[in-house]
């Protein structure tokens, strides 16, 4: 009885997709996040840095976005009853992505803080109209 060969294409296209896999779950999907999670995030770094000392400095770890529930009456009372882009607003209209993470960045001293954020981005009918940065510690 002979051994019966496989194909050395058979083999190489199966390396090739292996390969394809690994990269995929990876880049979670080669980077074909949702458009709007991927908008909120960009946003809300965008946003963090730009409420520190030395925005060039920080560096954000640990970020992860996930959808959230509009929560009118505790943490999104004033982005909808103050801020212009969410006020009168149908609260039916509105979607919220949760962005939270860790920043490290230098201080005016120039000592390190490292502190947790979150970061409420705010979607009217699909488009970003605002964002909520709450830093665990004052800067």
């Amino acid at each position: 009885m002979t051994g019966r060969r496989v194909p050395l294409w058979l083999l190489a296209c199966a390396l090739i997709l292996g390969v394809v896999a690994v990269i995929a779950v990876r880049t979670h999907g080669f980077g074909l996040v949702d458009t709007t999670e991927r908008e909120a995030q960009d946003r809300c770094e965008t946003d963090v840095r730009g409420k520190l000392v030395t925005p060039a400095t920080a560096q954000l770890t640990d970020v992860e976005s996930k959808l959230g529930d509009l929560e009118p009456d505790s943490r999104d009372l004033f982005p909808l009853t103050t801020d212009e882009p969410l006020k009168g607003v149908e609260h039916s209209r509105i979607t919220v992505w949760n962005v939270s993470g860790t920043v490290d960045a230098q201080t005016e001293s120039g000592s390190t803080i490292h502190d947790p954020f979150v970061c409420r981005a705010y979607f009217v009918d699909g488009n970003l109209a605002d964002t909520l940065v709450v830093f665990e510690r004052e800067h």
